[in-house]
């Protein structure tokens, strides 16, 4: 995988768990590899490529996406649970070079970084990503929001926080979300989210 050169990948506005993660990940394939955190609020980011997670934001992927845009040259790659093909073609039409599903395994993710830093754009196959998005289970976009938002290890209040709603109307969320994939408790819906690309 290595091409022998340096790579200098930025990871935006991301916790250390993620940034530590990916880091982890891309290192098992450069041995002159170097993972920054990005911090929201900063001005510039120079590096290769820059890795974000523009869904589940307070703002739009589009409004996301752009205001990453004007801190780095660096193309975008979308590094994220989600894999609605909606979500895939916003970010592309956006301008992210790159997508790619949080459950990849490190050789696909240092693949894929590797090709968009060559010029490449890497997205999903179209053919994965038809008919209902995340298997069987017909959620609602709130209800594909608040798995996602779980899968994140957020606890029903970070969810209530996050989405400006009441935590009663997060516990009635999780129980239809529990309804429609056939769990009972929440270390399996993130089970089954990460399973179905979340």
């Amino acid at each position: 995988m290595e091409d022998g050169g340096p790579l200098t990948v930025g990871v935006y506005d991301e916790p250390e768990l993620v940034v530590r993660g990916i880091d982890g990940m891309l290192a098992r394939h450069w041995s002159s590899i170097e993972v920054l955190d990005i911090e929201s609020d900063a001005e510039e980011a120079v590096v290769d490529v820059l890795v974000c997670d523009p869904v589940g934001r307070t703002v739009s992927v589009e409004e996301y996406l752009e205001k990453i845009a004007t801190i780095t040259v660096a193309p975008l790659f979308v590094f994220t649970w989600t894999l609605r093909p909606s979500t895939v073609s916003r970010c592309v039409a956006t301008g992210a070079r790159g997508f790619m599903s949080k459950a990849a395994t490190a050789g696909d993710l240092a693949a894929a970084v590797h090709a968009v830093h060559r010029g490449e754009t890497v997205s999903p196959d179209p053919d994965a990503l038809t008919g209902t998005p995340h298997g069987k289970a017909e959620l609602s976009a709130r209800e594909t929001e608040v798995l996602g938002l779980i899968c994140r290890g957020m606890s029903n209040l970070e969810i209530a926080d996050h989405l400006f709603v009441s935590v009663n109307s997060v516990k009635t969320y999780v129980r239809q979300v529990y309804q429609k994939i056939e769990v009972n408790r929440r270390a399996q819906a993130v089970a089954w989210g990460l399973e179905h690309g979340y």
